[in-house]
């Protein structure tokens, strides 16, 4: 797949690493402090609006089939075919076709904007470089027809008594904390209910052992990077409040009554 990396480059990584570098280029030009690690902010904010309607196609997709999961005639089909799990299956796709919902509606819009993030991904690491290697690497990204951008490098990659480049260390280990508390804040918002006790299980460890995961890698990665999908997450969350509101972020606490009440 080697022949695929120019054209990669090219369309995807090229252009994000020189928006940063120009993000992060006006912001130092003005002094402002901690200049990259605001870049990062505002260029995951411009990223994360550009994937914003698939993201958007995705929260209205989970939120009709949660609320088809959460109907009656649901609850009465689960009951009628408990024991039969093939019509239970065929029962399902009958009344996702009666309500105009695509059982695939929740997941291919969230696989659109993946080139996208994997290239934010690249474009945060290969800026991020400060070793002669990795600024030679840099420096095969940088347009020519902007030579601001070639003298911003290295970045000063100080950002709030962190150093963005490394890995947590002290103060840093607040990162992976609130990359492990917004991702399961989200992903609690976004889990459908399930009636069924095996899906609700399977829910449970899925709420449990995906936010711990990716808290515990994002100790080996940079703080910059954490930084990016801390940002990534809160956006994320601000937008599916405004589409299903909390969710089930309050499921089985004393506020789960007020909340539903508030919807």
């Amino acid at each position: 797949m080697d022949f695929l990396t120019p054209l990669w480059n090219l369309i995807i990584v090229d252009p994000m690493v020189n928006l940063l570098l120009w993000i992060y280029t006006v912001l130092n030009q003005v002094s402002i402090p901690g200049a990259y690690g605001i870049a990062i902010i505002i260029f995951t904010l411009l990223v994360r609006a550009i994937t914003l309607p698939f993201y958007s196609q995705q929260q209205k997709a989970m939120k009709k089939q949660q609320a088809l999961m959460q109907s009656d005639e649901w609850k009465a089909i689960q009951k009628k075919y408990a024991k039969d799990r093939e019509r239970l299956a065929q029962e399902q796709m009958k009344m996702y076709q009666k309500a105009g919902v695509n059982p695939l509606g929740g997941c291919l819009p969230a696989l659109i904007p993946w080139p996208i993030m994997i290239g934010l991904y690249q474009s945060i690491m290969t800026v991020m470089g400060a070793q002669p290697e990795q600024l030679m690497e840099l420096s095969k990204h940088l347009y020519s027809f902007l030579p601001a951008l070639a003298a911003a490098i290295p970045v000063q990659s100080d950002f709030l008594g962190m150093n963005l480049a490394r890995t947590p260390e002290g103060i840093g280990y607040i990162i992976p904390a609130l990359v492990l508390i917004s991702t399961w804040v989200q992903q609690k918002m976004m889990v459908m209910p399930a009636t069924d006790p095996q899906a609700a299980q399977m829910n449970q460890s899925m709420m449990i052992m995906m936010p711990l995961f990716i808290g515990y890698i994002s100790l080996s990665f940079p703080v910059g990077l954490s930084l990016y999908w801390i940002v990534f997450n809160i956006v994320g969350i601000i937008q599916q409040y405004f589409t299903t509101g909390w969710g089930n972020l309050f499921e089985g606490t004393p506020w789960a009554n007020k909340v539903k009440k508030t919807k």
